[in-house]
């Protein structure tokens, strides 16, 4: 094809394009790839077919997908990456799709390819570091990092299989770890093993081989109610509790163990889970379920107690109880009572405490005055066998989290009031009935929206920022909701205000309390919609330059440009600066929720085949405990554009450390919202935003000299070099160096 008749069908291309004919669009392009000259080896001009083939792909894609065509999109995506096999974007597209529709695996694949080609494609990476997550949750590195757990349940098998109950099913085997230790007891007979993830039994498969076990287990990828093997077992061992006990279903699996998997005389490992339940009064947790912050009230004139997460009363969230007690945040106000048993050898009480028939009423006692019930916080004692047990206590050391049961309000309580609850796990789902809620109406909004409110710090940062704007027509707020937007219309400063439709109800719910017209309000679906406007339209625009999880936007730094482009000469735009701030900390809860750190692990190579899964940025940090190893610097200016950035600094120790016990760079934003003003961290006890941390792998110090990029485990350092990039909206930290 001449290039004539390249650009008379690129131009069809267009056309299609522009009358939103995807497919033929798709169809005209793949003419032109088919029938071009395959470009030279050596050419270093970028196709800007390449791109455009990338534009209609992604847009025949979307389309395919909202017509519920599944199989579709994917077989045109193939078809593109036949055109472009290593095209990034491509790739990076075709890994997001397929980890929208449950193909995490294969998805984590694409990210990998690209990263292969690019180690600074930065929005690929962050894709690979969300899919590790969802392969393997994190909590699972807890949990095999967690020795008096593990301890416990090898004591409980060891001793069952010595008393003769030596045929033995692992329900939820996950990596292997139970039937490892009954393997290699002396005296059993038969060993099978099932797990409903297909990565957790490929890595089962491994470690089983690794130790050379094979031959002695069967493992199926399989949920054990879907087992078809017509054969029982004299001892089942399960580890399918959650920080509820029973919601990862348990009844219904050990219901159906006991009917068709269990020998009549076998038993069950564990065997019996008691359940303990307390009131108690915290801000940190009451931030994310109902509004707070008494100046945005005050503002807008809301009635109290008008606003509940989403989430609300619905069902149990899991929270580190021990975590926020050290941080001052968390007060038990009643008494803690035993509020359910239940025995997992017992078919009868299984059954009566699934189907409801059973349940425990309890009384807790009110501990002191002038104390706020927020909740309810549960945990379970958990007996293995006979002599061995287990407690997801606040005050131990465990890899469980505790349940929380929010109320809808904040409730003044006395000393010596009694407050009856009933608690029951109908059809294995935990829940607690009690008559404490607020009967007020009351608007359901997202709990990240309700955290963002209630930090009050950045609520009064944003508003004073705004207080010498005046006589704008139009203003653009994207913040997770817009409250600047909305107090600048109500005092008269603006005539129209953009904003994102997600928090829609509570927008014209304060409008209609504070006389705002609803028609000067503009809500859009996406930025897209901003985009359509005519430049230089905008006085204003409020970005929402990080999110809850303690990541900058990267949408809002990637379209930033494009955005600025609707803005007028004069106008504004906040915040008008985001610098990066870390340090050095040693921490062993971290490394434990990020990778295994066990040496009998190690030495079942358990390690070896997590290697691959572990994360390297732990995202949403609540309190924990940790170290500080240098001093808190500034790391990076953060420019607000999707472009690459690379920053070089050194970040020297407080005094020297063992390289072993340098374990992550714990990060968190300084929000410039003025020039004028002072900066505001994200490192508050109240903030929205959760700090963050970058893991610094082994590997790091697994070199020898000085001359090499790493050092010795055991060396004694001084200082890091590290490296700052930032590319699509998304930051990493590298070490550079090691100097001892």
């Amino acid at each position: 094809m001449s290039s004539d008749e390249e650009i008379g069908e690129l131009k069809v291309v267009y056309d299609f394009i522009a009358q939103a004919k995807f497919k033929k669009a798709f169809a005209s392009a793949t003419k032109v790839l088919d029938q071009r000259s395959p470009p030279s080896p050596d050419a270093e001009e970028e196709d800007p077919l390449r791109e455009l083939f990338l534009f209609v792909v992604t847009k025949y894609a979307d389309q395919l997908e909202q017509e519920g065509k599944i199989e579709q999109v994917f077989e045109i995506i193939e078809q593109g990456l036949e055109y472009f096999p290593e095209h990034p974007e491509l790739l990076n597209e075709t890994g997001v799709r397929l980890q929208r529709y449950g193909r995490s695996l294969e998805a984590s694949i694409c990210f990998e390819r690209v990263l292969l080609q690019d180690s600074r494609y930065l929005k690929a990476y962050q894709n690979l570091q969300n899919t590790k997550c969802e392969l393997v949750e994190r909590w699972h590195f807890r949990m095999l990092n967690d020795v008096v757990r593990n301890a416990a349940f090898r004591a409980a098998i060891e001793r069952q299989i010595a008393g003769g109950y030596n045929e033995v099913l692992d329900i939820g085997t996950g990596t292997g770890l139970l039937s490892m230790y009954a393997l290699r007891c002396k005296g059993i007979r038969k060993a099978a093993a099932c797990d409903g993830s297909e990565i957790m039994v490929q890595i089962a498969r491994d470690v089983f081989g690794a130790n050379g076990l094979s031959d002695r287990i069967c493992l199926f990828q399989s949920f054990s109610q879907d087992l078809k093997i017509g054969e029982r077992f004299s001892l089942i061992i399960t580890e399918t509790l959650d920080s509820g006990a029973f919601g990862e279903g348990i009844l219904e699996t050990l219901i159906h163990a006991k009917k068709h998997l269990l020998l009549p005389e076998g038993k069950i490992i564990p065997a019996k889970v008691t359940l303990h339940a307390s009131g108690y009064q915290s801000r940190a947790l009451t931030s994310s379920n109902i509004l707070i912050n008494e100046a945005f009230i005050d503002d807008f004139a809301l009635p109290s107690n008008c606003l509940l997460s989403k989430e609300g009363t619905k069902c149990y969230d899991a929270e580190d109880v021990g975590r926020i007690q050290a941080n001052d945040d968390f007060e038990f106000v009643t008494d803690t009572v035993v509020s359910l048993e239940v025995d997992f050898n017992d078919l009868d009480s299984l059954m009566r405490y699934h189907d409801g028939t059973e349940a425990g009423e309890v009384e807790l006692t009110c501990l002191d005055d002038g104390l706020l019930l927020d909740g309810f916080v549960v945990w379970f004692d958990l007996q293995l066998d006979e002599t061995q047990a287990i407690s997801t206590d606040p005050t131990t050391s465990t890899c469980w989290n505790q349940a929380i049961f929010r109320l809808n309000q904040r409730l003044p309580v006395a000393k010596d009031q009694r407050l009856k609850l009933s608690m029951s796990c109908k059809d294995g789902a935990l829940s607690i009935t009690h008559n404490l809620n607020s009967v007020d109406n009351q608007i359901s909004v997202d709990e990240h929206v309700l955290e963002f409110l209630n930090d009050n710090e950045y609520y009064s940062s944003l508003i004073e920022a705004t207080e010498g704007l005046d006589d704008m027509e139009k203003v653009l707020d994207l913040s997770l909701f817009p409250y600047a937007g909305l107090k600048l219309l109500k005092e008269g400063k603006a005539r129209m205000l953009f904003c994102l439709d997600q928090t829609e109800d509570l927008i014209e719910f304060i409008a209609n309390q504070n006389d705002i017209p609803m028609g000067s309000i503009m809500l859009v679906n996406s930025l897209q919609e901003i985009f359509l406007l005519n430049d230089y339209t905008l006085d204003l625009i409020i970005l929402q330059p990080v999110d809850v999880f303690g990541q900058i936007n990267s949408e809002h730094f990637c379209l930033y440009q494009s955005l600025l482009a609707k803005l007028k000469p004069i106008g504004t735009v906040i915040p008008s600066s985001l610098e990066l701030h870390g340090s050095l900390i040693e921490s062993d809860w971290i490394v434990k929720c990020s990778r295994v750190e066990n040496p009998e692990l190690e030495q079942f190579q358990i390690d070896k085949y997590l290697a691959s899964l572990e994360t390297e940025n732990h995202l949403d940090l609540g309190p924990f405990s940790y170290r500080n190893l240098s001093n808190n610097v500034k790391l990076a200016d953060i420019p607000f554009d999707g472009k690459l950035h690379e920053t070089a600094l050194e970040l020297a120790l407080c005094e020297p450390t063992v390289a072993k016990r340098v374990h992550a760079i714990l990060y968190h934003y300084k929000i410039g919202f003025t020039p004028e003003r002072p900066m505001l961290g994200t490192d508050r006890v109240q903030s929205f935003a959760k700090r963050s941390a970058f893991i610094i792998p082994k590997s790091t110090f697994h070199g020898t000299s000085c001359d090499e990029p790493g050092a010795s485990e055991e060396a004694q350092i001084e200082q890091l070099h590290i490296t700052v990039l930032q590319n699509h909206g998304v930051i990493k930290c590298d070490i550079a160096s090691v100097r001892e």
